[in-house]
């Protein structure tokens, strides 16, 4: 059997939800748009009600999507943070009481086809590792399920957390099952949702992770420096160097929690984003924009 034949086996095996479409986005990982601009805008609400704007982040209590709901809330959105637990984040502020949790697995659209009804956008930052067919059910098979339930429910917009891979030799020995997965969920977006989805594609992102009431990481001690660095650089000589083999994964850089948070939004949102890629060189100026609004 070969290795595209196991791994659609094993997409099967976690939920019958993928299909072999899934696997062909791997042919690409440039920076693309879905559809033209104009098909994103004519996407354009027209309710004028004064009840502001419903998000739905999927993945609400970890490390991103705990950001994206604080972000969403105090840019005035109406929040909802679905997990499988169901409780909000190790976190505090106001924001977590104004945000509304509740629980849903993305594997079983019972447990949240109610709460999608009347969004405005969902926010899916469904991901992780494991073995290889933990990495297919968690970052393909769970977000084509969230994908195909929200685009049944009439969602308008749907953002998705994907990942920019590196360039290393072998990587797909290691995190096969991950790099097939987000494909998976990026192909199910471009059918779905053609004009007004949008996969966010950071690398490693950072920032103040807490795993525990006591204990909270500094991620930022380590890969705030070198983003600056790569600033300096500028995005396309960084692009250039990232493309190299081996040394160009150096050259991607790290993307705080808060930046990737202020882009998902903006996207869910902005009738103006074109269905399509945000890769990792463009977050930071998307992030920008929607601090401007």
């Amino acid at each position: 059997m070969s290795a595209t034949a196991q791994s659609l086996s094993a997409l099967r095996r976690a939920g019958g939800l993928l299909n072999a479409r899934g696997l062909s986005a791997l042919a690409s990982r440039s920076a693309r748009a879905f559809s033209s601009p104009s098909a994103a805008a004519s996407a354009q609400s027209s309710d004028d009600s004064a009840a502001p704007p419903k998000i739905v982040v999927f993945g609400g209590r970890g490390f991103v999507g705990s950001n994206v709901c604080h972000e969403a809330f105090n840019a005035g959105y109406s929040v909802l943070g679905l997990s499988r637990a169901g409780t909000p984040p190790l976190a505090s502020g106001r924001w977590v009481d104004g945000v509304s949790w509740a629980r849903g697995n993305a594997l079983e659209p019972a447990t949240y086809t109610e709460h999608l009804r009347g969004a405005a956008a969902v926010i899916s930052c469904v991901g992780g590792f494991g073995s290889a067919e933990e990495q297919l059910r968690t970052n393909g098979a769970a977000n084509v399920a969230l994908i195909e339930a929200a685009k049944v429910a009439g969602v308008p917009r749907f953002v998705f957390i994907s990942a920019n891979i590196p360039n290393v030799p072998g990587i797909e020995a290691l995190i096969g099952g991950y790099i097939r997965g987000k494909a998976a969920a990026e192909e199910a977006l471009r059918a779905h949702y053609p004009g007004t989805g949008v996969a966010l594609r950071p690398g490693v992102i950072y920032g103040d992770r807490a795993v525990s009431t006591n204990i909270t990481l500094q991620l930022g001690l380590v890969f705030k420096p070198l983003e600056m660095l790569l600033q300096r650089l500028g995005p396309e000589t960084a692009a250039r160097m990232a493309a190299v083999p081996l040394v160009g994964a150096a050259f991607v850089p790290p993307v705080s929690v808060e930046t990737v948070a202020r882009a998902a939004v903006r996207a869910a949102v902005d009738p103006s984003v074109p269905g399509g890629v945000i890769d990792v060189w463009e977050l930071e100026a998307a992030a920008q924009r929607m601090g401007a609004q």
